[in-house]
């Protein structure tokens, strides 16, 4: 099995999908714990509610990843793996150093290191399969 198979970037981008989903939705359902953990002892109701609104944002960037991972395919796919991948990176990195200046509790550098680590393959999965055909283009060029 070669990389190419292992990085479809369709399957990679619906993982990526549901782990996010249920990422925010443990996020907006637990506000107030993830508060808690955030700014440990020291969290108020606006702090929940940012909370629940990263999990929202969080579930409708999912949600959008999972549309596309069974709605798109051929080069469009590859193109809109390397788009979100890259865009998740900035996102999170920018997350990261903003939550450094108020002692984030979620900052952790570690699992930062991870998650850019699966998302930089996502955006290869992307890039490996940039050239494969549209399944529905092979189709209307045969007839």
């Amino acid at each position: 099995m070669d990389a190419k198979t292992i990085l479809n970037p369709k399957w990679w981008l619906l993982a990526f999908g549901v782990l996010f989903l249920l990422a925010g939705l443990s996020n907006y359902l637990g506000a107030e714990g993830s508060a808690d953990t955030a700014y440990p002892g020291d969290y108020t109701a606006r702090d929940v509610f940012y909370e629940q609104t990263f999990g929202l944002f969080t579930m409708v960037a999912a949600t959008l990843a999972i549309v596309t991972s069974l709605n798109v395919s051929g080069r469009g796919l590859s193109i809109l793996s390397m788009a979100s991948s890259g865009a998740m990176m900035a996102f999170m990195v920018l997350h990261y150093m903003a939550g450094e200046n108020v002692n984030y509790g979620f900052n952790d550098p570690v699992i930062l290191g991870v998650v850019l680590s699966l998302l930089a393959l996502l955006g290869i999965a992307g890039f490996l399969h940039l050239n494969d055909e549209d399944a529905s283009s092979e189709a209307s060029s045969e007839a």
